[in-house]
């Protein structure tokens, strides 16, 4: 019976866990590890009575590990051979603003989302490492913003297969609004930022093609999505990640669109044949100009990650004394010292 490692007890990682304990068919062990056990059972708990009602055969196990520690994870990876890895827990939580604002929420609002790339990258580094080093032929799957993360992962020589939500839920979300009964003739070009409407009406939009010709007015069949809470959201990516997930482990193939796709900025569509990923373009559109385009619209979300570079490109703020251009090599330095200022900044009252 394969067994999939789930790290994270957040909204994803349980959006994902419920799904897969209503849809699979298959025999399938999910072991999921959190920071502390009672997480951990909790969603577990959940999933295994979701399995019994739906009678799928899935089975759920509970672990707690040290995340922070590459040796940790590699010792608990090797004694559970994972067919596959997937990663839905990082540094900075998305719900801080609203759970705990302070001056460092504030920040991020102001410099963008691509400011907390430290903290989403950090922990991906580690398990992308861990599972590398004892099952190497096992698939990673990161869900922390994998738009940035993932090309510094292949910047660092750090397998990763692809990403999910993101493009992938804007998929998900064309896909209902078109009415299809799946992607197989949607492809999709996007990027983290298009979750949101862009600010400018001359900013670049998501791009979608239908047979092959674009999809116009995709902001408005984007609009209920957008809408939408935030938390709720977890409920599409949950699903689309556990058909991924479940296509992976099968060997079915899966047409989508995916963020980060073999260590690539930004989202685009793709075809898998279990864990075999190919770029499906629509003809006429180059990778160079896919690429371009997701880069582009990476500046609005304030990280560009550029080949072996990362660049911040929010607005600048007189708190955030921080490198704006650095080598990914030195991402742990700068990762060090936006902990520091995360850590001063918490214990101040917003300024926006």
């Amino acid at each position: 019976m394969p067994t999939l490692v789930v790290i994270g007890t957040g909204g994803l990682a349980r959006g994902l866990c419920y799904a897969l304990a209503t849809i699979t068919r298959t025999p399938l062990d999910v072991v999921v590890v959190g920071r502390t056990q009672e997480r951990a059972a909790e969603v577990c708990y959940v999933g295994a009575a979701r399995a019994a009602l739906a009678d799928a055969p899935v089975a759920f196990h509970a672990r707690t590990a040290d995340l922070s520690s590459d040796d940790a994870l590699a010792d608990l990876l090797s004694r559970l051979s994972p067919v596959g890895l997937f990663l839905a827990a990082s540094s900075q939580s998305p719900w801080e603003r609203t759970t705990a604002p302070s001056a460092w929420t504030s920040l991020v609002r102001h410099a963008g989302f691509g400011l907390t790339l430290p903290f989403q990258a950090e922990l991906a580094l580690c398990a992308g490492r861990a599972l590398a080093a004892v099952r190497p032929a096992a698939w990673f799957v990161n869900a922390c913003f994998p738009d940035a993360v993932n090309p510094v992962l292949a910047a660092m020589g750090v397998p990763v297969l692809c990403g999910v939500g993101n493009v992938g839920l804007l998929a998900a979300s064309l896909q209902a609004a078109l009415g299809l009964p799946d992607q197989r003739r949607l492809r999709v070009l996007a990027h983290h930022v298009h979750l949101h409407k862009p600010d400018d009406g001359d900013a670049d939009e998501a791009m979608a093609w239908l047979e092959g010709e674009p999809v116009t007015e995709v902001g408005k069949l984007l609009a209920a999505q957008r809408a939408a809470d935030r938390s709720e959201l977890n409920h599409v990516t949950g699903l689309s990640a556990a058909t991924l997930v479940l296509g992976l482990l099968s060997g079915a193939e899966t047409h989508t669109s995916l963020p980060g796709p073999l260590g690539l900025p930004g989202g685009y569509p793709v075809r898998l044949t279990g864990a075999r990923l190919e770029l499906r373009l629509p003809d006429g559109l180059a990778l160079e100009d896919a690429v371009a385009f997701n880069q582009r619209c990476a500046i609005r979300d304030g990280v560009v990650v550029d080949g072996e570079r990362v660049r911040f490109t929010g607005p600048t703020h007189p708190e955030l004394d921080l490198p704006t251009d650095f080598p990914v090599a030195e991402l742990h330095q700068v990762t060090g010292q936006l902990h520091q200022l995360r850590a001063q900044l918490r214990d101040r009252p917003p300024f926006l």
